[in-house]
């Protein structure tokens, strides 16, 4: 039977509801030989779940995932595999990166409380639980007030750009989220790909030192995963994929194990790494 990794996967890190050991006990009752811990903005989850994946007998991928913005403010999130994630400088960047998270939650919930919505920023900051906020922490206490039925709809309501609680985020470059990752040891992955408006930015980081595309996600239809794995193979790119999955009551995405890969990419991904 083939050995399967789920290469994208948050925590209470950030804006998963589940604590670092509980994912991994989940991926190891799914029979997962691998499971990356990429939580947006930190590597604070890691060291429980490198801790969590020696008791339970399973292969911890340690990871991040970076909000960027490029062009006219889209996004891009940039996954990074395998990095050193006790290096100084990295985690210095990652801080600053927490604080301004931090700080664009009151943003939104002073935004909500001016259109009349009465959300106290107390309560978001109780669900992050001392990890990176993220809108995910915002859509849940809104629920908890009874402003929204579900974590998407708070999103739709309020949350996307245009809502009354939208706030633009701290901008960091694709380019620079490449650099800090290959900086830290790590190998630069360029997620849910098919999500980007082209791949000219893909062909760019790759210029930058770009190692792999994630081509499986919850969000690509089978036509877009078939499309960026010819993609990543004529580009010379590692193939990865992931659930995304932040476990929400809710959310929009699947549970851990959702979206897999063979665990082979988890080889691959490490041999980058100590090139």
């Amino acid at each position: 039977m083939e050995q399967k990794a789920d290469l994208h996967v948050h925590t209470t890190a950030s804006d998963g509801s589940l604590t670092p050991t509980e994912v991994v006990k989940a991926a190891r009752d799914l029979g997962l030989a691998a499971v990356g811990i990429a939580d947006h903005d930190t590597v604070d989850g890691i060291d429980e779940a490198l801790d969590a994946g020696r008791q339970f007998g399973i292969e911890i991928v340690p990871a991040v995932e970076i909000s960027t913005i490029y062009g006219a403010g889209d996004e891009a999130h940039i996954l990074g595999y395998f990095i050193n994630h006790h290096e100084t400088s990295f985690v210095e960047r990652l801080r600053v990166l927490k604080e301004a998270r931090w700080e664009r939650g009151r943003l939104m919930v002073e935004r909500l409380r001016a259109a009349g919505v009465p959300l106290e920023f107390e309560r978001v900051a109780e669900l992050a639980d001392g990890g990176a906020i993220g809108r995910p922490h915002v859509a849940r206490a809104l629920c908890e007030i009874g402003a929204a039925p579900s974590v998407d709809a708070a999103f739709g309501r309020y949350l996307v750009e245009g809502a009354p609680g939208y706030v633009e985020r701290f901008k960091v470059s694709p380019q620079d989220a490449v650099r800090m990752i290959i900086e830290a040891g790590g190998v630069a992955c360029c997620a849910h790909v098919a999500k980007l408006k082209d791949d000219s930015l893909i062909l760019q980081l790759i210029s930058e030192g770009l190692k792999a595309i994630e081509a499986y996600h919850p969000d690509h239809p089978e036509a877009a995963c078939k499309y960026y794995d010819k993609f990543a193979r004529q580009h010379g790119l590692i193939v990865t994929g992931g659930s995304d999955a932040h476990c929400l009551e809710g959310g929009r995405h699947g549970g851990i194990g959702s979206v897999t890969v063979a665990y082979d990419v988890v080889a691959e991904l490490k041999a980058a790494a100590k090139r």
